[in-house]
């Protein structure tokens, strides 16, 4: 009985031990399983690894946090403007844009300024346009412990955003007729500019809302194994959520308007975290999953052919179909090197896959770029070629990743040898952008507070 009890002993260590190295192998190799709920190429929202590694305790850890962007990183590499994210603005194609949408009550401004037969007429006219975003808020991330390793929470931002465009003329990239303009015609030019966007029916160049973001919900389960395969402690957490559409949409009449998360696209999300602790105090982790939208259906500004989508003159119903997010998080942590502080290094790819566009008004006098048929559209004699090309270059827009470094230094009152009230954890965080591929340059700082109850 004895040596069937030791054996019994044996194999369920073994296959405990099995089970965990199955696990972290997964989690470590496999990349193609990345993770997030956020789905902004505008905002990072980045989670804390202590909202998923919770060891027994309950909180609350509200924050307030900072944005800045002043561009943006171009598709293909380069910088651009924070609008032109969705394309270059070209007075060529916006004007073709607003004479297939307006028909004949439209008024070419340039036949106005410059009469009927000016050089002017049906050039490339390309303006760089370059924008800016502010944002102050609160972030109230809220953790439930609940019974056999599962809790439940909540994450949920209160912000104010600024938002602001910027246009100059680009003689370089115009046609060359354009190349020695004296200071009257560029004066003009730039009335021309905007009184298209006039016609547009765009307001001004700045933007600013107050509100708040989408709302995340979410199940939780995580375990520990204690002195296992030579480590302290090996933590493992699995979150599965659902992101509900609360927060602020893009709005047409504003070109440097932004969506505050998802665009008004409920969500669901998988999430998968492990952290080791190598020795006491020094941890490694990863964190990987990915993030779903459903479609949905509301109106938006869609390209007639060429134009960048926030400067068309079409507004109709769009259905659109996210990619899915993916993300990748290796971290390094040191805790209390120093009566309670803790540094935390963290490096976070994500990656958005293209969005997919319908347009189903078949009734429609006027088409849009997913419809255009082969044809004379302007002083365009487009070929199936030409529309699969544009076609292919829009759905290329929507594709986007960013690299972060974050930087976080927090105080634990508890393993500083303080017995506070909650057992405050003070953090400081910062999330630096340094690389991306058709996202906006956003820098974030947090300052927080996590209280244990």
């Amino acid at each position: 009985m004895v040596l069937m009890s030791r054996l019994n002993y044996f194999f369920e260590k073994k296959f405990i031990y099995r089970n965990i190295l199955v696990v972290i192998f997964f989690l470590f190799c496999y990349s193609n399983v990345y993770a997030t709920r956020n789905t902004s190429r505008y905002f990072p929202f980045l989670e804390r690894t202590e909202s998923y590694i919770l060891k027994g305790r309950s909180h609350i850890a509200p924050a307030l946090f900072f944005t800045r962007a002043s561009g943006a990183y171009k598709r293909g590499g380069g910088d651009t403007g924070i609008p032109e994210l969705y394309g270059s603005y070209d007075l060529k194609d916006i004007i073709c844009s607003l004479q297939a949408v307006q028909g004949s009550s439209f008024v070419n401004p340039i036949e106005q300024e410059r009469g009927p037969n000016d050089i002017w007429l049906n050039k490339s006219i390309v303006y760089k346009v370059g924008g800016k975003l502010k944002s102050v808020g609160l972030t109230l991330p809220y953790e439930q412990i609940l019974k056999y390793g599962f809790s439940a929470g909540l994450f949920l931002p209160v912000m104010h955003v600024n938002g602001s465009c910027h246009f100059n003329f680009s003689s370089k990239d115009s046609d060359s007729v354009f190349n020695n303009l004296r200071i009257g015609e560029y004066n003009q030019l730039d009335r021309i500019r905007r009184s298209v966007n006039e016609d547009l029916d765009l307001n001004g160049g700045n933007w600013s809302k107050t509100g708040i973001g989408d709302l995340d919900l979410h199940l939780k389960f995580d375990h520990n194994w204690k002195y296992v395969l030579l480590m302290r402690r090996i933590d493992l957490a699995i979150q599965a959520g659902v992101i509900c559409p609360t927060g602020t949409k893009s709005d047409n009449k504003y070109a440097s308007s932004v969506s505050f998360m998802g665009d008004g696209h409920w969500g669901m999300y998988l999430d998968a975290i492990t952290e080791l602790e190598l020795k006491r105090g020094w941890k490694a982790g990863f964190l990987a999953g990915f993030a779903y939208q459903f479609g949905n259906t509301r109106k938006l500004r869609i390209p007639v052919y060429q134009e960048n989508a926030l400067f068309s003159a079409l507004i109709r119903d769009v259905k659109t179909k996210p990619g899915i997010t993916f993300k990748l998080s290796p971290y390094a942590q040191i805790d209390n090197f120093a009566q309670g502080f803790n540094f935390q290094f963290r490096y976070t790819f994500l990656k958005h896959n293209a969005d997919k566009y319908y347009d189903n008004n078949s009734d429609s006098t006027v088409q849009s770029y997913l419809q255009r048929q082969p044809g004379t559209y302007g002083s365009y004699n487009l070929t199936e070629e030409n529309i699969s090309e544009n076609k292919a270059y829009k759905s290329g827009l929507t594709r986007w990743s960013e690299h972060y470094l974050s930087f976080e230094l927090s105080y634990d009152s508890l393993q500083g040898g303080n017995n506070w009230f909650m057992d405050p954890v003070v953090f400081a965080l910062l999330d630096y952008q340094v690389n991306g591929n058709s996202v906006c340059k956003t820098h974030q700082f947090s300052l927080g507070v996590e209280l244990h109850f």
